[in-house]
């Protein structure tokens, strides 16, 4: 099996960049494309995430970061070892907590108390981050692994999490894929990153699990970076190129797909928020109706289900679902167990299923009435004979041969 890549290695560019100035923020601001591609400011005014808690399985979020404040909770840890305080110290899950949560910060010279710094796709979100931490032994500078992020999403269905982040691509296991499973039996959406790049192996779990929301990194033109190996059944495209968002230690980093995930899951924290009595594949339903197709049409290897929409996500009337739709969203990477067959019951015929009968009833009744008939005329003749002098056995024949 080849060795889990940490998604913030395996994909994309990360630039640093320190805590910035006032002029520096507005700068950090502007340079939020994804924004306007994806209209956020218009998404905010139906929904801003109120209510919802998105949990972050990752190596924690870095709670001192002033676009942050306020939006984080207390950590909580899969294991006590090797990061017991939640800081993040790669700067991976804080980079998704901006690009989901992010609240900005003062802008000294507009007088805006979110007018600088990173402003997320919902702001109104809280974020839980789950410690995974990394792995001590036998090589403290391996990737995550699959087993690790399991571990971590048992723990955010335990806290009771709807929407579960996952910004890692692992190779396949069947302890994460039961994992998948057991979150959407509690009606929560796992959305995770595709961590395809070019000339790179790519190790596609647990995006490549059914019912597991993809995100498909777009540069600013709106098309794919790379073919998918996962298949993206499940992918909705969304920005994946120089990406500013949030850097543990108060700073700000330049993100090329790594993060991209973030913004998917801040989509769904709106959508949940928008529509709370939706189910899980409810919300999925909406985000698919509503999606832009892109290259073949229909679902495809490169762009999924299409392009995010978020505004006729949170907006268009969807006409009611089909009774026969599925409850969630299902996993189908390890082969399903046999069909349990239901005998067909006989069809019942129903207040009027004695019109079935009719024709062999009118049958029986032209049968019975040529009968008597035939009757009526031997006994005519019989009486005439008598009365002519005809023989009993003569009656008999004439009996016979009718």
């Amino acid at each position: 099996m080849k060795q889990p890549l940490a998604l913030a290695v395996a994909l994309g560019t990360v630039v640093v960049l320190g805590a910035g100035s006032p002029a520096n923020a507005d700068v950090i601001r502007d340079d939020q494309w994804h924004l306007q591609y994806l209209k956020v400011a218009e998404a905010n005014q139906k929904s801003r995430g109120d209510g919802v808690t998105v949990a972050i399985v990752d190596n924690g979020v870095d709670r001192s970061h002033p676009d942050l404040a306020g939006s984080v909770l207390d950590p909580v840890f899969v294991t006590e070892t090797p990061n017991t305080s939640g800081v993040d110290d790669d700067g991976h899950g804080t980079a998704l907590a901006g690009l989901i949560a992010g609240q900005g910060h003062p802008d000294e010279r507009s007088g805006d108390v979110h007018g600088a710094g990173v402003i997320g796709v919902a702001p109104g979100a809280r974020i839980l981050p789950v410690v995974i931490g990394r792995p001590a032994i036998p090589d403290p500078n391996a990737g995550v692994g699959p087993d690790q992020l399991a571990e971590g999403i048992d723990l955010a269905v335990r806290r009771g999490a709807k929407i579960i982040v996952v910004g890692y691509s692992v190779g396949a296991s069947e302890r994460l894929r039961q994992a998948v499973r057991d979150a959407q039996e509690q009606d929560a959406i796992v959305v995770a990153s595709d961590g395809n790049q070019p000339s790179r192996a790519f190790e596609p779990y647990p995006a490549a699990y059914d019912g597991v929301l993809a995100a498909v990194p777009l540069n600013r033109a709106g098309d794919v970076r790379v073919q998918s190996d996962s298949g993206r059944s499940l992918g909705f495209g969304v920005p994946g190129a120089q990406i500013m968002t949030t850097n543990s230690g108060g700073g700000y980093r330049v993100d090329d797909g790594s993060a991209s995930v973030g913004l998917l899951a801040g989509a769904v924290a709106l959508v949940r928020s928008a529509y709370p009595g939706l189910s899980a594949a409810e919300i999925v339903r909406r985000l698919t109706l509503t999606a832009v197709d892109a290259g073949a049409k229909g679902p495809d290897r490169e762009y999924g289900l299409g392009r995010l929409d978020l505004v006729p996500a949170l907006t268009r009337n969807l006409p009611a679902p089909s009774p026969s739709a599925s409850p969630r969203p299902s996993v189908s990477a390890s082969p399903s167990p046999e069909p349990q067959v239901t005998p067909t019951p006989p069809r019942s015929r129903g207040q009027h299923g004695w019109l079935l009968s009719l024709p062999l009833f009118t049958v029986i009744v032209v049968l019975a009435l040529y009968a008597v008939r035939g009757e009526r005329r031997i006994r005519a003749s019989a009486t005439g004979m008598e009365r002519d002098g005809t023989e009993p056995d003569q009656i008999d024949s004439v009996r016979a041969s009718s």
